[in-house]
């Protein structure tokens, strides 16, 4: 009859946790360990080996395009750097461990460019290598900002000076495409590793012999996103809105000839999502960052994933060249700003309060206002 009774108290529970769900999570519990190891294999790496190809695509075009100048090498050229940026500024919300130790962005794509010294440069140099670009030039004339402002002048006069026997526009194009691959594929080899040196990889899932501390891995991807969204946000956005006490300035926003600020931040924010999804090369979702967001609040999970995609829908409505609608037409910029602010609210307080990360007060100035 003991039996009997524990029996029929055993199939109770289970009707009741068939009926409410309340007994265990829709979803498999998973440790930070398994969301660092799944994020490395199926989103990190394979994105910066995507960065690795589209930065070789350039300086392959690049060099083609010097070898023989043409409209149609040119718009080639054109499409690998837009390509190239594209997949650069979605590799951003990733831009920890070896792209903050090898100061990749400084040679990789630094804003503002300075196009006088760019133009004194090519009026006054005699030669110009890579490894001068990289050693002795700033980073100002560097990266893909520099070469969106050689690449993407008016076709006649860009195609002219490449033509010229004494002019040093193609050693410099050629130069900045080479450094630009060599520190990608660089950034991708430190992740991966070599004979000689641990892979970054291992170090930050916690498998090698001097490795992140789980939680201080899960901050690194939570701290880049949150000073990823206040950039775009306040320092871009909102001071290009005038919303920061000041005028409106639109040079706030990097890009230039080549129109591209809409894509930056669409990427920019899509790489974000996909740190939080744990997005796969196919579009199909893994593990990442909601796994832990969802066992530990499903509403706070289901309202990021709502913020995620009104930003995105918010940002197909904006118009290039955005450096002018910004201004002209104001407002579907705003309710970018606004759909931004509100990812921002949640990323800076939910997620940074759920997982634990410590961030400073003025990492975190998206969660009022």
């Amino acid at each position: 009859m003991k039996l009997y009774r524990q029996g029929t108290h055993l199939l109770i529970l289970l009707v009741v946790c068939l009926t409410v769900g309340g007994c265990w999570s829709s979803r498999r519990q998973v440790s930070s360990q398994d969301v660092l190891t799944a994020l490395t294999e199926e989103v990190i790496v394979p994105r910066f080996e995507s960065v690795a190809v589209a930065m070789d695509h350039l300086e392959g075009n690049l060099q083609t395009l010097c070898n023989q100048p043409s409209t149609a090498h040119l718009e080639q050229a054109r499409q690998a750097w837009k390509q190239a940026r594209s997949s650069w500024t979605r590799s951003q919300a990733m831009g920890f461990g070896p792209v903050m130790e090898r100061r990749s962005r400084s040679l990789v794509d630094w804003f503002p460019v300075d196009a006088e010294r760019i133009e004194e440069t090519l009026a006054n140099r005699d030669s110009l290598t890579a490894e001068e670009v990289r050693e002795f030039l700033s980073a100002t004339q560097r990266g893909l900002g520099a070469i969106e402002y050689v690449l993407f002048q008016e076709d006649s006069r860009v195609l002219d000076n490449l033509q010229q026997p004494d002019a040093l526009h193609c050693a410099y194009l050629t130069a900045l495409g080479n450094v630009a691959a060599v520190e990608t594929n660089g950034v991708l080899t430190a992740w991966t590793g070599t004979a000689s040196e641990t892979p970054y990889a291992d170090i930050f899932t916690g498998s090698a012999a001097s490795s992140l501390l789980d939680i201080a891995a899960v901050a690194e991807l939570v701290r880049t996103s949150v000073f990823l969204l206040r950039t775009i946000t306040d320092m871009q956005l909102g001071n290009a809105l005038g919303l920061n006490g000041g005028e409106p300035d639109p040079t706030a926003i990097p890009g230039g000839a080549g129109h591209h600020a809409v894509d930056d931040m669409r990427n920019q924010v899509l790489g974000i999502q996909d740190i939080y999804l744990g997005t796969q090369a196919d579009g199909s979702e893994g593990t990442g960052l909601s796994a832990l967001i969802h066992n530990l609040s499903p509403e706070v999970d289901k309202n990021l994933r709502v913020a995620f995609q009104e930003a995105l829908a918010s940002l197909d409505n904006l118009e290039e060249p955005l450096h002018d609608t910004v201004v002209s037409d104001a407002a579907p910029s705003l309710e970018v700003h606004t759909r931004l602010k509100s990812l921002q609210r949640i990323w800076n307080t939910d997620v940074v309060s759920l997982l634990g990360v410590s961030v400073g007060f003025a990492d975190t100035d998206g969660d009022s206002g």
